[in-house]
Order: structure tokens, then sequence, then C-alpha cells
């Protein structure tokens, strides 16, 4: 349902962001994705949509067709995440280089970087950078390295039209000093026109998911696209009572607060008609 309240995104795609995920290890169950959850947070902190995620193995042929998918769509940013290592299966930037019809090569800034990563280096851990190392320096041509403060490889900006492609590597820690240190400023100058979407959580006891969902759909008709309302069910307590939480976010800040605010006011008054208890955080 989510895709009617972002009828306004799709059409000017400004703040609309996809995200590609790339590791067989988060599709064979070895790794938890918590790098995506992370980044969707802070993204919809600043007012982007992230619209779609997408997660691929460590295959250059499907890295570089979910780059032209995403392309494709034309969101403003798109964000990698893994793949920019020094090892046979860290291909993203190759397939990222062949989504965008350009050459990869070594880029001297990106060089520099990664020299200064293995300088930081507490000296018994200083060694002397390999071969093979080179390859996180390899970026398609016409982009910018980012440096990474806290690890090896850099990170690196490309645009496609008016697409902006941020490849970061897979490591959190390097991921989230990357994003805070040099894409938040980037990416606050870009949504600065966009308001911090406002939310109201209410936590309702005693009404079933089933038994609610004809109003919730009866709000959402006539609040969209301005409100988007999705209920999470939680279980049950101790005494057997239903337990759900309801998120709704105003999609058009601050025209859309108004409006927030009296399917709110509705979604209570259900709740309490119910015969269930509701408690509303903000």
């Amino acid at each position: 349902m989510l895709g009617l309240f972002l009828a306004r995104a799709r059409r000017t795609n400004e703040g609309n962001v996809e995200i590609i995920v790339v590791g067989n290890e988060l599709l064979n169950g070895t790794t938890l994705d918590t790098n995506s959850h992370w980044l969707s947070k802070r993204l919809d902190e600043i007012g982007s949509t992230v619209s779609r995620k997408t997660t691929v193995r460590d295959d250059l042929p499907t890295i570089s067709g979910a780059f032209r998918e995403c392309m494709q769509r034309s969101p403003q940013w798109i964000f990698s995440i893994g793949g920019l290592g020094p090892t046979f299966d860290d291909m993203t930037l190759l397939g990222l280089s062949n989504a965008l019809g350009r050459k990869i090569k070594l880029n001297k800034n990106a060089l520099n970087f990664l020299k200064q990563s293995y300088k930081r280096r507490p000296m018994p851990n200083r060694r002397k950078l390999l071969r093979a190392s080179l390859k996180m320096a390899e970026i398609p041509e016409g982009s910018t390295p980012l440096p990474n403060p806290v690890g090896s490889a850099p990170a690196v900006l490309s645009e496609y039209r008016s697409t902006k492609i941020v490849s970061l590597p897979g490591v959190p820690r390097e991921m989230k000093a990357i994003f805070k240190e040099e894409l938040l400023p980037l990416l606050q100058q870009d949504f600065e026109h966009l308001s911090k979407r406002k939310q109201i959580w209410i936590s309702s006891t005693g009404v079933r998911e089933s038994q609610i969902a004809p109003a919730t759909a009866k709000i959402m008709h006539r609040y969209s696209p301005d409100i988007y309302l999705k209920s999470h069910p939680i279980g049950f307590d101790r005494k057997g009572r239903s337990l759900l939480r309801f998120q709704l976010i105003s999609m058009n800040p601050p025209f859309s607060d108004r409006s927030l605010e009296k399917a709110a006011g509705s979604l209570e008054k259900v709740i309490s008609h119910l015969g269930g208890q509701g408690t509303r955080r903000e």
C-alpha cells in the first residue's frame, strides 16, 4: 500500500532513494543485514523516501543488472553497500562501471586515501600496501572517491544523469562513519527543501488487527496520499489480549501535519469504540 502514498515522490523523484545491498552472506543466512536498516532510518530522518531495497549475490551480471534497473527508475540517490574490498568476490564497482558504460581505472585520489588508511594503523598492524589492495582504489571513470576515516576501502560517488550513486563498504563501522562525515552534509544540502516527516505511534490493547482492519482502511482512504497508516501486530499480553502498534506518517510535511492529527484522532476513537485501550506517542 505504501506505493499509493509515494505517488508524488515518483512523479518528481525528489527525495527518492534506492538501496542495493551486495553479498552472498546476506542471502544464505550467514549475516544479518543491519546496514540497510540503519541507513534507511538515517535517510528517513532527513526527509527522504527509501522506495526500494534490492539484495543481490556476489555475481557480476546480477550486480550490473541491479544498478541498471535502479538507474532506469531515476531516483535522486542510489546507495550500494558492500563489495568494495580486495578479494575476487568484491565486484560492486566493476558492476557499477559496467552499468554506467565506463571504464574502471586506478584513481590517484583513491590510492592516496588507501595509503593514508594504512598509515593510520598501529605500528604492529602496519603493513606494506599489497598489489591486491590496489583493487580498492580502482573506480569508474568520472567518479569521486570519498575517504574512509576508520577503514581501508574508500567510498565512491558517481553520477548518472540526475541520479547520484554512492558505493559504501559493507563493514558497518566504516559505512556509518563515511555516511556521517562525508555524505550527510551533501544529503542535507540536496534535501534541504524537504521537511522531516512527523510521525505518531499509537499502541492499543484488546483490539485484533482483523477486527480494526476495515476502519483503518477507511481512514487511509480518507486521508491518503497525505497520510500513511500501518498496523504492527505485537502479540498478546498476559491476559490474552491482542497488542497492536499503529504508525501514522505525515507524507507531505508540513502541509499534511494537520491531517495527521485528524487521522490519529479518528484511529483513537475507533480503538475506544471497539473496546480497546490506546496510548499515543509522538
